[in-house]
C-alpha cells in the first residue's frame, strides 16, 4: 500500500489527553514518527471493555436516534451491533482520549459514537461473526481523534474552508494516528485514523494496493454517512438518511467511494435485504440541504474536504 502523505510540522505540542508529550511544537512528524511511535508502544496493558465506561451510555441514545433507526433495523440487528460495540476493548489512554473529546467537541463526539453504530451495523450483516470484529468496529469509533486537536474555528466554521485552512485540517489524520499508535502499537484503528479520507485514490491521504481495502472502505462510508445525517456549522439542516445515500451514490459513481461498501449502507437501511433483491436508487428523492459550505471553495467550484 502506498500513502502520500509527506508529513507536517507541529504547530503545538502534540499531548494525549493523560498528559503524555508524544510530540514538540516544530518538530516534524511523518510516517516514520508514526512507525516509531507504534515501535515503542507499551505492551500488555489492561483493557477495558466499551460497556464499562460512559460510551455505553451514548450508544444506547444512538440507537434510538431517528436518522439511525432504519439502518439499525429490528431487535436482531440491534442485538448483533450491541454486542460487538460492548466487546470494543482498549488500554484506557484511548478511553481518555474519547472523554476528553466529548468534554471539548460534542459534534465530534457525536461522530464517534455514530459512526461506531453504523460501522458495527455494517460490519454485522457484511461479515457475521467473523472473528476480530469489535477490533474493527473499535477502529471505527476512534477514527477521528485526531480531530480534537485541530484548531477550534477550522471545526466549527461556517464558512467554506480556504485552501490553507483545508491544508491546515488534513494533519488530522496523522495526528489521530499517531495518538493512536503510541497506545496501541500496530493496529487497524491506526490504519483507520490514518486513511479514513483516502477515498479509492481520491481526497487526502491517497492509498491505493490490492487487494481492496474492504474494512477501510466500510469505515470511510460509515463517516460519510454519520457525517451527512448529523447537523454540522457549515450548513444549516442535515441529509436525511435517503438524501444522505443519494449524495453518496453520486459520489461513488465518481469514484469516491467503493460501491460495494455503499451498496452495503443500502442494504442496511432496507432491512438487510440479499444482494440479488438490491438496486440502487433509480432517482435521487432524499433531502439534501440547499446550502451546504462543506469544502474548499474555489471560485464557482467546491473542493471535497472534511466532513
Amino acid at each position: 500500500m502506498k500513502f502520500s502523505l509527506s508529513g507536517t510540522v507541529l504547530t503545538k505540542d502534540l499531548v494525549a489527553a493523560d498528559g503524555r508529550l508524544l510530540a514538540s511544537r516544530g518538530e516534524f512528524v511523518d510516517l516514520a514518527s508514526l512507525k516509531n511511535l507504534a515501535a515503542k508502544a507499551p505492551r500488555g496493558l489492561r483493557e477495558r471493555p466499551l460497556f464499562e465506561t460512559p460510551l455505553a451510555e451514548s450508544v444506547l441514545e444512538a440507537f434510538d436516534e431517528s436518522p439511525l433507526r432504519h439502518l439499525i433495523g429490528g431487535e436482531r440487528g440491534r442485538a448483533s451491533a450491541a454486542d460487538a460495540l460492548a466487546e470494543v476493548r482498549f488500554p484506557q489512554p484511548v478511553w481518555d482520549e474519547l472523554e476528553a473529546l466529548r468534554m471539548e467537541d460534542a459534534p465530534r463526539y457525536q461522530h464517534a459514537i455514530w459512526t461506531a453504530v453504523i460501522a458495527a451495523r455494517l460490519f454485522c450483516v457484511g461479515l457475521g461473526t467473523a472473528p476480530g470484529l469489535a477490533r474493527l468496529v473499535g477502529g471505527a469509533l476512534t477514527h477521528d481523534l485526531g480531530m480534537r486537536h485541530a484548531a477550534a474555528p477550522l471545526r466549527f466554521k461556517q464558512d467554506h474552508l480556504t485552501r490553507a485552512e483545508e491544508l491546515a485540517l488534513e494533519d488530522h489524520t496523522l495526528i489521530g494516528a499517531l495518538l493512536l499508535a503510541s497506545v496501541l502499537g500496530d493496529a487497524p484503528a491506526v490504519g483507520f485514523a490514518l486513511l479514513h479520507h483516502a477515498r479509492a485514490g481520491f481526497s487526502y491521504g491517497r492509498a491505493s494496493g490490492e487487494p481492496p481495502l474492504r474494512e477501510l472502505d466500510l469505515v470511510s462510508v460509515a463517516s460519510a454517512f454519520a457525517a451527512l445525517i448529523a447537523p454540522r456549522s457549515y450548513r444549516l439542516q442535515p441529509y436525511n438518511p435517503r438524501g444522505a445515500v443519494d449524495q453518496m451514490v453520486d459520489e461513488a459513481m465518481a469514484g469516491h467511494f467503493d460501491l460495494r461498501a455503499i451498496r452495503l449502507l443500502i442494504r442496511c437501511l432496507r432491512g438487510a435485504k440479499p444482494y440479488a433483491e438490491l438496486q440502487f436508487p433509480s432517482k435521487a428523492t432524499g433531502f439534501r440541504p440547499p446550502v451546504n459550505h462543506h469544502g474548499v471553495f474555489l471560485g464557482c467550484s467546491r473542493v471535497a474536504g472534511a466532513r
